[in-house]
């Protein structure tokens, strides 16, 4: 608690609302936590999945009411700067979903989130990653609007391709964005990247307006400026200086 200017410990789970974690495990928070909603995903986030920002004793994604209190900032889409893989008995092994080549020849084997034994993708390391399983990141999936099957990571790629598909991905965050305004937000955090901290800086630009001189035409959430920059940091072992995590900490 000590932490925040709120005097509340922070929580946030890649969702819109407290849900049942990993293993079914609910997670039912007290009064004490501010929730930090997640717009996982890049597309336009509907107004119903989201809260009014500063509400206490919501409901939650469990039927229940939880009496934490809704954060004021909405968190960003998750780790589109790298493909990613499919989480559980395929990780490392699927890094794609199924197309439409797979799913016609019956080629598209299904991923688990637990409880089977390790298992492999198809030839292509393709795999069926939402029935029973979800990936890593966003980046791992297609969007609307973009001609590339994972278009997210080379989002900034400078291509034709990329530059249309950076406009299907602004247009739907600037309806996320005005969604969460509409819905008491103050602030918007970057995409929380896994790797590159450089993709969270391109978006902020593109979002925020910002020219080369790094003046920007939009400046808060109620046109869609991110003012946050979140990033994820995965330090392994404790040896975090024999291993350079503390090094990677800093580059970050």
């Amino acid at each position: 608690k000590g932490s925040s200017t709120f005097n509340m410990a922070t929580y946030w789970n890649w969702n819109f609302k407290p849900q049942l974690g990993e293993k079914d495990v609910p997670e039912y928070l007290t009064k004490d936590i501010l929730f930090m909603p997640d717009s996982w995903g890049a597309g336009a986030v509907a107004a119903d999945m989201l809260v009014e920002a500063g509400q206490a004793n919501f409901p939650d994604l469990m039927g229940g009411t939880s009496p934490a209190t809704m954060a004021n900032i909405l968190l960003g889409m998750n780790e589109p700067d790298i493909i990613g893989s499919c989480l559980g008995n395929m990780f490392g092994s699927c890094n794609a979903p199924c197309d439409a080549e797979a799913m016609w020849n019956n080629d598209c084997p299904m991923g688990w989130m637990e409880g089977h034994a390790p298992a492999e993708a198809n030839s292509r390391g393709q795999c069926d990653c939402v029935t029973h399983s979800s990936p890593t990141g966003c980046g791992f999936w297609g969007v609307e609007g973009c001609a590339v099957a994972q278009p997210l990571p080379g989002l900034w790629d400078e291509t034709p391709e990329a530059e249309q598909c950076v406009d299907s991905v602004m247009s739907q965050w600037k309806q996320t964005a005005a969604v969460a305004y509409q819905k008491g937000y103050k602030y918007l955090s970057s995409p929380m990247v896994a790797v590159n901290v450089s993709y969270a800086r391109n978006f902020i630009e593109r979002a925020c307006g910002c020219d080369a001189s790094g003046n920007c035409a939009c400046t808060d959430a109620s046109c869609g400026c991110p003012v946050y920059v979140a990033f994820h940091f995965y330090g392994n072992d404790c040896r975090p200086k024999t291993l350079g995590n503390y090094d990677t900490l800093r580059a970050r």
